[in-house]
Order: C-alpha cells, then sequence, then structure tokens
C-alpha cells in the first residue's frame, strides 16, 4: 500500500466518522414537545418515538398537500 492508497483510505474513514456524528438536521427544541405540547428537558424536541414519528408524519403530509385555491 503507497502513500496515496494511504490517505485515502484515511480520508473515507474520517468521512465515515463525520458522517456518525454529524448532530441531526431539522427543528430547534423550543421546551416542549413539537407534536403534542408536553413540557421536555432543554434539547429534547419530542416526548418519545411515537411523537417524532407523527411530528415526521404531518410535516411530509403539508409538504406533499396540494395548494389550497
Amino acid at each position: 500500500m503507497d502513500e496515496f492508497d494511504q490517505a485515502s483510505e484515511f480520508e473515507e474513514l474520517r468521512r465515515a466518522i463525520a458522517l456518525r456524528t454529524r448532530k441531526p438536521t431539522g427543528p430547534q427544541a423550543t421546551g416542549c414537545c413539537l407534536f403534542c405540547g408536553d413540557p421536555l428537558p432543554p434539547g429534547q424536541r419530542w416526548c418519545n418515538a411515537d411523537c417524532r414519528d407523527d411530528w415526521e408524519k404531518l410535516q411530509r403530509a403539508q409538504r406533499e398537500a396540494p395548494p389550497c385555491e
């Protein structure tokens, strides 16, 4: 294995680590569940996976809904 192969392998490893450790994108935490409104600890966006999934479904439906006339 030469220098270029090692550098390429190292770059692939760094990219894989960066993708695994990146912070999720999306809405900011508000102190309340974004779906049901219950109070939450700082930094948390949903009460549980059910609220998160329901919120995501609602967002998807709103994006895909035809415009009102």
